[in-house]
């Protein structure tokens, strides 16, 4: 595949077209549909079409819980399939259908590549036999592995079996991060290219520019935003049995799952205020499993809340497994501290040093500068590139 610097910059008139497959996508919340808002919102309008979920998909997906936010809606050329939930009939029903819109739209000459955007499988399955049926290029992009997540879910193994056709199929497999890519190299998927996940500095910019604001309250303010998944519960009940040991600490928990954490949690809330939250606080909590089933997983794993919170110029507390790409960029950028196991007194000594107001500073500055490297026109930039040269390289 050629190279992304290799790539000519096309000119509006002749920019390559894309066919983007997402289930996940804005108004939704949850981390795929974030990563997506902030890539495309920043993609030339007429680049991209995209075939997803209907738009109250994140309601039904949280179970009602409101994962899902009406203020982040993509002015894009969408094809909104008629699915509302993420159970395996909808998910075949999202299936057929987006193979029809993209023959469709095929008919009509309106892409010249496919990107399906993982995870779900069926945005491989749809776009592998797209690009089979119409020859155009593929393009794959993870935000999570395949093979080691929802080993229960139905007819997984099955799936399974067609990663290794797709990634073969694709011109091109993007992954979120070096670790990442460099798992898939040793496991032979030669043509895996880092497109980092990517933070819209252009809605955060009133955070990225008062980032390092303090809470006005007494206490260290420790904040975390997001799902409290099962494989991340064991870093999060270590952490809450911490907090409890030290003084002056509040923890203010934003999640949608109904009477979970009840103590801390003041439920789901939409981006603006969940970016207001996270300004608000002293500190940012991070955590991912140590007990997860797919170690893999938890190594490369990007959570989209990292850049949110660098954004929010802030520290972060990090309670993720020893040798993850989490614990290597807090370490590499300097931008808080890590607790590389689920030890209560461990943190609690983390805590405490959060409480000495230079140090916060400290990690703060780097937050504030370190985030750029994340911006999303960088990476949308990055994507047209790529998708420009393959095409390109096909047609030559």
């Amino acid at each position: 595949m050629p190279s992304i610097i290799q790539a000519r910059s096309l000119g509006e008139a002749d920019r390559m077209r894309v066919l983007i497959i997402s289930y996940f996508f804005p108004p939704g919340t949850d981390g795929a549909a974030t990563l997506m808002y902030n890539l495309c919102k920043h993609l030339p309008k007429q680049f991209y079409r995209v075939i997803t979920a209907r738009e109250d998909l994140g309601i039904y997906v949280w179970d009602n819980l409101g994962a899902f936010d009406p203020d982040y809606v993509l002015d894009c050329n969408a094809a909104r399939i008629p699915v509302r939930t993420n159970r395996f009939h909808d998910r075949i029903k999202f299936l057929f259908f987006s193979i029809l819109s993209g023959l469709f739209s095929n008919s009509k000459r309106q892409y010249d590549s496919i990107l399906a955007v993982y995870p779900d499988e069926f945005d491989l399955l749809s776009a592998y036999i797209l690009h089979k049926l119409t020859g155009k290029p593929l393009i794959v992009y993870m935000h999570d592995l395949y093979s080691e997540v929802r080993k229960e879910a139905r007819l997984h193994r099955i799936l399974e079996s067609f990663e290794s056709r797709v990634f073969s199929s694709a011109s091109v497999v993007l992954v979120t991060n070096e670790k990442f890519r460099d798992y898939y190299l040793k496991r032979g998927v030669k043509n895996a290219v880092v497109l980092h996940s990517c933070i819209d500095l252009d809605k955060e910019e009133s955070a990225f520019i008062s980032g390092n604001q303090e809470s006005t309250g007494k206490h260290l303010k420790i904040v975390f935003t997001g799902t409290v998944y099962g494989s991340n519960r064991d870093a999060v009940d270590a952490f809450l049995r911490a907090s409890k040991k030290t003084d002056d600490v509040e923890v203010v928990f934003a999640t949608p799952q109904k009477n979970t954490y009840f103590d801390v949690s003041i439920g789901f809330l939409p981006k603006k205020r969940c970016f207001e939250l996270q300004r608000s606080a002293d500190v940012l909590f991070l955590p991912l499993s140590f007990t997860h089933p797919s170690p893999e997983e938890m190594r490369v794993a990007f959570p989209c809340k990292v850049l949110e919170y660098l954004a929010a110029g802030k520290p972060i507390l990090g309670v993720v497994p020893k040798g993850s790409y989490a614990e290597q960029l807090i370490e590499k950028f300097d931008l808080g501290i890590v607790v590389t196991e689920p030890s209560e007194d461990k943190i609690a000594e983390a805590i405490d040093r959060f409480k000495d107001k230079k140090t916060r500073e400290h990690y703060s500055k780097n937050a504030s500068n370190i985030v750029k490297l994340f911006d999303a026109k960088i990476q949308a930039k990055r994507l047209c590139y790529v998708v420009d040269a393959i095409v390109q390289d096909k047609h030559r």
